[in-house]
């Protein structure tokens, strides 16, 4: 069974449940793998980890490593971890640096052998087959032009920050 925790973002209060539920489901004595890579050159790595910190620590997840440099990871560097969390940030640079580090090609490996993987926001967007639902909310600054996911979900997409007042 795949253990994807699909995330449309927002703050520590409205994802405090969805939150809760997979801390629940994730071995606590293994540490979390923190991927902040959207957020290049928005908000500091430092102050991404903080955050992670913030919401993650008080659920019991006490150990959590950051990566931000995906080049030359494999499987076997992800068996160490309970869980990856992908977080948000702009959803095509994400996408470029997983296809350019090949490392899109090691979370699907990690997530057909039992791997347990949550994307928030952007993070949650890449695991659909396609990302273009970001693209009012991002810029494509990176130029990407394959815009297919990971595909993940069985051939749906993930559309994140939806407000309904304004959509209907």
């Amino acid at each position: 069974m795949v253990k994807l925790f699909i995330s449309g973002g927002g703050d520590e209060k409205q994802g405090k449940k969805f939150d809760q539920e997979f801390a629940k489901r994730i071995d606590l004595t293994k540490p979390l793998l923190y991927i902040p890579i959207a957020m290049k050159g928005i908000i500091s790595s430092a102050d991404c980890y903080q955050w992670v910190s913030s919401v993650f620590k008080p659920l019991g997840i006490d150990e959590i490593i950051m990566w931000t440099d995906l080049n030359n990871r494999t499987l076997e560097n992800l068996k160490q971890f309970s869980a990856v969390y992908i977080g948000g940030g702009n959803t095509f640079s994400l996408l470029n640096d997983l296809r350019t580090s090949k490392f899109d090609v090691v979370l699907k490996e990690f997530i057909k052998s039992g791997g347990i993987l949550y994307g928030g926001s952007a993070g949650a967007i890449i695991l659909g087959s396609n990302i273009m639902t970001c693209a009012h909310l991002d810029h494509n600054d990176v130029k990407l032009r394959d815009c297919n996911g990971l595909n993940l979900i069985h051939g749906f997409d993930v559309w994140c920050h939806m407000n309904l007042k304004t959509t209907r």
